[in-house]
């Protein structure tokens, strides 16, 4: 509203200015959504399918101009302003109640609390239901509001059984206390520990970042692998949000045989004004830690270099050293760059194409895992990362122990789960 009276006040300027020239008034009232422009013009993948904005155009938000800007389909570059960059540290599922009790209510199972975020001092955890955030019940049109804002409470609900009648129904639970939210550094490696089943030794690390920290405990964690003489590996990537490309290879060198050393991971290509930016990443291999074959847990926020690392892995190591298991990924085949403004913002642009040894670019589609099993298949009781029973952990060590799954059909299809996820959010774009 506020843009649009500047906008007004302007043009009144201009009606009465007696054909004196305005030029230098419109530039200073324009002056940030202009660098915006500016910005995309250069460094925006899709440079050369910029419409060239109208005068009025550039009065409107800085948020809503840059999306203006945008091509059809383009759902990877994004505004950050100082509210934007601000989290509670929650990942969660949004859906219609499951029970099919209250139809018209809606619930957020809690997928993931970002360590030391708001949400984690509140006493929050993986597998609570949220059903009222303050005043506020949730729906489809309001679920920002367990993304970010003030200061508040959080109301959750339990699922029980009923012993007379053998239904499952909801019974209130806690109602917590949270803390404004804050921008958050999310942590890169979240867990990583070693199971021992039957004559096995299997690693098991969740990887949420690509992140030096991440690069640095996964170092470590390899090294404990190979004293324990692990026999496979589980790399959990279901919240990754990607990061580093330059990490994720130098993850991915880690498990490939030495004999790659120097073969491509992937290369980025930029547009024509930024040519000289194209860019190769190639494997360090030393192998050291080659096993024969590599477990890969994803769901619909593995997106960007988790993308990248688990393509990459299977074009080295062979599709069927490379088990997928959960569910198809984001779908980004594209690099964004955070560019800061000096007017308080910042935009990030997608700015390149990724594309692997083949030089195709398909990551737009996502990938489907060869299992396709629901995370939440089971919301009766939802388990923390790491433990044993954690619905997708137990799948993947059956798999591994059998070479089959608890809930696989007769004709090889992974049951999928008969419940709908409205949304699935993650913590970081």
């Amino acid at each position: 509203m506020k843009n649009k009276i500047v906008y007004l006040i302007f043009m009144l300027m201009l009606a009465c200015g007696c054909g004196e020239d305005r030029t230098y008034e419109y530039l200073e009232l324009t002056q940030d959504n202009q660098w915006i422009f500016d910005c995309m013009r250069q460094n925006y993948l899709w440079n050369d399918s910029i419409h060239e904005p109208k005068r009025q155009d550039f009065f409107v938000t800085n948020n809503n101009f840059l999306k203006s800007l945008l091509v059809p389909g383009d759902k990877f570059s994004f505004f950050s302003d100082s509210a934007s960059s601000t989290s509670y540290g929650i990942s969660y599922a949004l859906m219609r109640d499951p029970l099919s009790k209250q139809a018209r209510n809606y619930y957020a199972l809690v997928s993931f609390v970002e360590p030391g975020s708001p949400a984690a001092l509140s006493g929050l955890k993986r597998g609570d239901w949220i059903s009222k955030i303050g005043n506020s019940n949730l729906g489809a049109g309001n679920s920002a509001i367990i993304e970010r804002g003030t200061a508040t409470t959080i109301c959750t609900s339990r699922i029980v059984l009923d012993d007379e009648t053998m239904e499952y129904g909801w019974q209130a639970g806690d109602t917590l206390q949270m803390a404004a939210a804050t921008e958050l550094s999310p942590v890169g490696l979240y867990l990583d520990t070693v199971y021992t089943q039957r004559n096995s030794k299997i690693g098991y690390v969740v990887c949420n970042r690509f992140t030096d920290e991440s690069f640095a405990g996964m170092e470590t964690a390899v090294q404990r692998f190979q004293q324990q003489q692990i026999t496979d590996l589980i790399i959990d990537l279901r919240y990754n949000s990607g990061g580093s490309l330059d990490v994720a290879c130098k993850i991915a060198s880690m498990l490939v045989p030495a004999e790659n050393d120097g073969s491509l991971f992937c290369a980025l290509t930029y547009n024509a004004l930024n040519s000289d930016k194209n860019s190769f990443y190639t494997y360090s291999a030393t192998g050291t830690l080659a096993l024969e074959k590599v477990y890969i847990i994803c769901g619909a926020n593995t997106r960007g270099a988790a993308e990248v690392f688990i393509d990459a892995l299977r074009q080295t190591l062979g599709y069927n050293s490379v088990v997928i298991i959960g569910e198809p990924t984001y779908g980004e085949d594209v690099v964004t760059e955070k560019i800061v403004s000096p007017y308080g913002f910042s935009i990030s642009p997608a700015v390149a194409y990724v594309s692997d040894a083949d030089g195709e670019h398909t990551l737009a589609y996502g990938i489907t895992p060869g299992y396709e099993i629901n995370e939440f298949a089971d919301i009766y009781k939802v388990y923390s990362l790491g433990n044993k029973q954690e619905y997708l952990l137990y799948n993947t060590l059956y798999y591994i122990a059998t070479g089959t799954f608890p809930q696989e059909t007769a004709d090889g299809v992974a049951v999928q789960s008969r419940y709908s996820l409205y949304n699935y959010n993650s913590i970081e774009k």
